[in-house]
C-alpha cells in the first residue's frame, strides 16, 4: 500500500512540474520600430502686412486699408480663392517720438498714428509663389512674416508612416529570431510611441526695398517629413 501511495506521489509531482513548464511564459522582447516619410508640400501660408503712419487716425487707417485691399486683389488675380485669404491682424495706435529737453532729459511726444493690417494667404499653386510675393511687395506690402509650407491632409502620410514603423519593428523581430535560433510565437502588444506631424517650414521674408523691375522672389518648397514610432512586444518559441 505504501509503495502504491509513493508511486502516486511521484506521478503527481511529475504532472505538477509538467504543468508549471507549460504555464511558464515564453521569452519576450520589446522592440522599437521607427519610420520617416517625406512628401512635397501642397501649399504655402504667407503672412503679408502693411503698416502706415499718418498725422490723423483716418489718414493712417485709410492708407493701410487701401494697401491691404491691394494685397487681397493681387491674391485674387493669381486665382487664389476667397477661403484662402484671411485677415489676421488689424491695429491702430498712437505714435510717439523722443524729444530732448534743454536740460538733457528725454520725453515722448505724440507723433501721429500708426495703422497695421495683416493678411494670411494660402498659395496652392506653388510654382507661382515667387511671382506672387514679388507682386504684393511691388503693390505696397511692407511686411512679410515668412513663408510656411504645409500638407493639405497630413493624416494620410501619418498613417503610412505608422504602418511603416510597425513593419520596421516586425522586421527587427525576425532578424533577432533568426540570429537567436528561435521562432516568433506572436506579437503580444503594440503601442504607438508617438507621431510627429510635419511642421510648417518657415522661410525668410524677401527684401522690401527692391526695385519694381526685380525678378520674382526665389522660393524653394523642398519636402516635409512625417515620423512615427511604435513599441512592439514579441514572444518567441525555441525551434
Amino acid at each position: 500500500m505504501r509503495t502504491y501511495l509513493a508511486a502516486l506521489a511521484v506521478a503527481a509531482s511529475l504532472m505538477s512540474g509538467s504543468a508549471m513548464a507549460q504555464d511558464r511564459a515564453p521569452p519576450t522582447m520589446n522592440i522599437t520600430g521607427r519610420a520617416t516619410l517625406e512628401a512635397p508640400p501642397d501649399f504655402a501660408s504667407v503672412s503679408i502686412g502693411v503698416t502706415n503712419k499718418a498725422q490723423t487716425t483716418a489718414a493712417a487707417i485709410d492708407a493701410t486699408s487701401a494697401a491691404a485691399g491691394k494685397i487681397a486683389a493681387s491674391a485674387r488675380s493669381f486665382g487664389i480663392a476667397p477661403r484662402d485669404i484671411q485677415t489676421s491682424y488689424v491695429s491702430l495706435q498712437q505714435s510717439f517720438r523722443n524729444v530732448r529737453a534743454p536740460d538733457g532729459t528725454v520725453e515722448q511726444k505724440p507723433d501721429g498714428y500708426t495703422a497695421s493690417n495683416s493678411v494670411v494667404v494660402r498659395v496652392r499653386d506653388l510654382p507661382k509663389l515667387g511671382e506672387f510675393l514679388r507682386n504684393v511687395v511691388d503693390g505696397g506690402a511692407n511686411q512679410i512674416g515668412g513663408v510656411s509650407f504645409e500638407l493639405a491632409d497630413p493624416r494620410k502620410l501619418e498613417g503610412e508612416a505608422l504602418a511603416a514603423a510597425v513593419k520596421d519593428a516586425r522586421r527587427q523581430a525576425e532578424i533577432i529570431a533568426e540570429a537567436a535560433g528561435v521562432k516568433i510565437r506572436r506579437i503580444e502588444s503594440i503601442n504607438t510611441g508617438g507621431q510627429y506631424r510635419p511642421m510648417p517650414r518657415p522661410m525668410a521674408a524677401p527684401t522690401m526695398r527692391a526695385a519694381k523691375a526685380a525678378p520674382d522672389v526665389p522660393v524653394e518648397a523642398g519636402s516635409l517629413d512625417v515620423s512615427a514610432e511604435v513599441q512592439m512586444s514579441v514572444s518567441f518559441d525555441a525551434n
